[in-house]
This record gives C-alpha cells, structure tokens and sequence, in this order.
C-alpha cells in the first residue's frame, strides 16, 4: 500500500470496528453512554426547526460561555473526528511539518499524511507521568512546522496538562509562526476543578471538542472546534465543503445536555473514579504490569513487561470475550490501553479475564 493510500484510512478505527463477541469492552474509551430520555426533550422541542447554517446560536452561546469566550470563536463540527480533521485542513498544506506527541491518538497521525505533511514526533515520558516538556516540543519545531498537536487529557494515557505548559508550547510555536491544536475532547471531566480550555491562552492555541467521550453522547456527533474568531471562519467555511451544517436535532440534545453539565459530569466522574481505583489495585496486584494513574477519565496505558501484547489481546478476545487496544496503535507496542468507561460489573469481570489470561501467559 502506498503512503498515500495508507494515509486515507485509519488502521486503529477499522481494527476496532471489526472487533465481534467482546461482551468486556475494556478497549472502550468514552463515559458509559446516556440514554436520550435522560435529557427530557420533548417532541415539540425536538421538531421546531431554527437557523443554523453556521451553528445554531443557543448551542454555540452555551459553549462560548463555558469556555470564557465568545460564540464568535465556535465553529461547530460533527463529533470530534470531524473537528480535527477541520483543524487540520483549516491550517495545513502539502509539504508543513506537523509536531506531534507520542503517544498518539493514532487517527491524528493519519490526518497529517492526510493532508500531505510530515510529522516530527516529541515524546511524551512514562517517567515524567506521561506529561509533555515544553523542551522537548520546541525541538521537534522546523522552520516548515504549522502545527503543533496534542491531546489534554492525553490519549491513551489520561495525562493532563496544565496551562503553564500549553502557554510554553503556543509561545516557541508562535516563533515559527505555527498554531497549536489541542485536542480536549476528556478535558470536561475536571471542569468541575476549574480546569477551562486553552483556547483562552493564546490567539495560536485552537482546540477540537465533542459530546462524545465525557457526556457519552457519541450517536449525536455533536463537536466544535474552538479558535480566535478568524480562524473558526476559515473552519467553517471549511465545513461548507465537507457538510454544509450540522444536523439540528443533535444540536438541540447537545445544548439540553451542556445545561445539566454540572450534575452530569458529577455522577460520571463518580463513577470513573470507583472504575480507576479498581484498575489502580488490579495493576498493582499484576507483577508483570505497570502504570501511571490516571487524574481522571476513561482510559490509561498499561506497560506489560515481557509479554506478547499482540498475542494478549487476541487471547482475551477468542477465550475471554474481553477487549483492549494493543500499544502499537499508540506508537507503544510494549503497552496496552485500558479502558473503565462501562458498567462497574463489567469492569470487574473484565479485569477478572485479564487476570486469568495473564496467569497462562
């Protein structure tokens, strides 16, 4: 396969849905997912009609506000993929170099070859707990570089990083006149501490954002792209060519979602914090495993030392009916990403499979 036609799919997204009997998804990255009925909508709300041909107005006030910005800076997409992918097309042209983190969410590697550029890679170190060093960015940063990207919380990891470190980032990347993309779509799950977008930090910083993986409202593929008031014109201007607009039903769910964020985000978070403690021990009871907690959010990378990840996770699928993703599709191929976001009975049973398949391996 040619680089070019390897770049026009995603390896992970096409392994992952071709996945059949897993009844343990350990490899499931999102919040357990909302019933619809949860929201209250009604008919008559759901079925009058309002103008949105760049976002419908309430939706993107609502964002704006939780943001600290204004709805000038919205651009809406359809989920987060879209998002990114309107990111990149709004910066990027054939032969930029892109400086990227790895571990990677493996789709955005994919975009960049996408749209004909070049990766630079910086390191994300296990043995700084997974966070990024400003040094080591400004490094990976060329005289063609136009981008920088990365995830907060990351993914696969669940890192966080705080403000002082994007602000270094958007500063070296303003020196060389690049923008930074900053991926949130876990970044809600410490709303609740304060934490706010980065978009605020700099007029370089633009970020991509969605309903799906906090709220689990994945079936609305509700997103938006955050970004100074220019850029989210070209963003959307963009997404005349790929959609025209997004489907209004799903705006109108996501706004009667983003009104009852606060009690919302407080029972998943109560929840996914049950869920870490009990991978934490898991880990900790494994003596081939390692990794580094979480702060928050669905998912961790976990290092299996002197195992056959590959093998694992084939095994746990045919014997086990239990789902992981293995490293490789991070850039990490001696780890595995595991994943909470589901019922906590399924979590134990789950765990309860890795820990027999682990006995035999």
């Amino acid at each position: 396969m040619s680089l070019a036609a390897a770049a026009k799919r995603s390896d992970f997204l096409e392994w992952t849905k071709r996945r059949r009997g897993i009844r343990y998804p350990l490899s499931r990255s999102g919040a357990p997912r909302l019933p619809l009925h949860r929201l209250s909508p009604t008919l008559e709300y759901l079925l009058t009609t309002a103008t949105n041909e760049d976002g419908w107005p309430p939706l993107l006030e609502r964002i704006a506000s939780r943001s600290g910005l204004t709805p000038a800076h919205v651009a809406t997409a359809h989920a987060c993929s879209s998002a990114n992918h309107l990111a990149f097309g709004a910066i990027l042209s054939p032969g930029d170099d892109v400086a990227m983190e790895t571990p990677v969410y493996e789709p955005l590697l994919k975009l960049a070859g996408l749209m004909g550029a070049r990766v630079v890679p910086f390191e994300r170190r296990e043995a700084n707990a997974w966070r990024i060093d400003p040094d080591d960015v400004r490094r990976a940063l060329t005289e063609k570089t136009r981008l920088v990207v990365l995830s907060n919380l990351n993914n696969p990891t669940g890192a966080f990083d705080g403000d002082a470190t994007i602000l270094r980032i958007a500063e070296d990347a303003q020196r060389v006149g690049a923008h930074v993309l900053v991926d949130e779509v876990y970044l809600e799950f410490l709303y609740s501490e304060g934490v706010r977008t980065a978009a605020r930090l700099a007029p370089n910083i633009l970020i991509s954002n969605s309903m799906t993986k906090v709220f689990g409202l994945d079936s609305l593929r509700m997103g938006w792209v955050i970004a100074e008031p220019g850029l989210a014109e070209r963003v959307r201007r963009l997404m005349d060519l790929v959609s025209v607009n997004s489907a209004h039903p799903s705006e109108r769910l996501a706004l009667l979602a983003l009104e009852r964020a606060d009690e919302l985000l407080a029972e998943v978070n109560a929840q996914l914090a049950h869920h870490i403690e009990l991978v934490d021990a898991f880990v900790k009871s494994q003596p081939l495993l390692s990794w580094v907690r979480p702060r928050a959010g669905t998912c961790g990378l976990v290092r299996a030392d002197g195992i056959d990840v590959e093998e694992l996770t084939e095994r746990l699928a045919r014997d086990h009916q239990t789902g992981i993703v293995p490293g490789r599709f991070f850039g990490a191929p001696d780890t595995f990403r595991l994943a909470w976001g589901v019922d906590t009975a399924i979590v134990r049973t789950g765990l309860e499979r890795i820990a027999a398949a682990l006995d035999r391996a």
